[in-house]
């Protein structure tokens, strides 16, 4: 497969299509191994009867591509604490990177669902309304609202992000397990991701308070953890 190594080709083939088990590569993972083999000329008609899986799917994938960095790391294959691939294949048809971002964060802390992402842009496409009152609406048609909360940071260091760009996905998660029970132990109704420059944690209230007993804000702890992980491992 032009473009990509055998062992990430093996890595793409494992991950996509229907799986019972873990998949090894994260959804923005298959992304850009999906570009790098069409930027290396394969059609996507070609590359479909490679990894077995349809041009329509593989489009969705693509697309991924065009999401806003801020919220890439939030992508996964499910769970409460993540963007679904599905629903951010969605939010990457929006027009901006503001509603992108507006949109995604919408997503983890009211739990949407791929339908009501697809009401919600549908609804700011047709009538051109503002992206958050597309979002309240949809919002205000459940018998019941559950708030999560969701904080987004920036890694500072840049040794440290040069190095989250050479680890997987999966290897940043459990790095960043690690951090967050450095930094907020005994709190396990709490998740986070970590990306190649941003990171997010997320939670119910008890998180929110726990972050606002912090003596520091919360980006400036976590970077400091990251940054004694980071040397620690290497």
């Amino acid at each position: 497969m032009k473009g990509i190594s055998s062992e990430n080709q093996r890595d793409l083939i494992l991950s996509v299509g229907v799986h019972k088990g873990e998949r090894l590569l994260s959804p923005m993972e298959v992304a850009e191994l999906l570009k790098k083999v069409v930027d290396a000329g394969t059609t996507i008609k070609e590359l479909s009867g490679e990894i077995m899986l349809d041009s329509t799917m593989i489009a969705r994938f693509l697309r991924l591509s065009n999401l806003s960095s801020e919220i890439q790391h939030l992508v996964g294959w499910g769970g409460k604490s993540k963007i679904s691939f599905s629903t951010a294949s969605e939010i990457a048809r929006t027009k901006t990177i503001d509603e992108q971002n507006f949109l995604g964060r919408a997503t983890i802390e009211n739990n949407l669902s791929k339908k009501e992402a697809i009401q919600i842009i549908e609804t700011r496409t047709k009538f051109g309304r503002p992206i958050s009152d597309c979002v309240e609406e949809i919002i205000k048609m459940r018998p019941q609202i559950i708030r999560r909360y969701l904080f987004i940071g920036g890694v500072r260091s840049s040794e440290v992000r040069g190095q989250l760009a050479n680890m997987t996905q999966r290897e940043r998660d459990f790095l960043f397990g690690e951090v967050i029970r450095s930094v907020l132990p005994g709190l396990p109704s709490c998740e986070g991701q970590l990306g190649k420059s941003r990171f997010s944690i997320v939670g119910n209230e008890d998180l929110d308070q726990a972050l606002s007993r912090l003596t520091s804000d919360f980006e400036s702890i976590i970077n400091k953890y990251l940054e004694l992980r980071i040397h620690q491992n290497g």
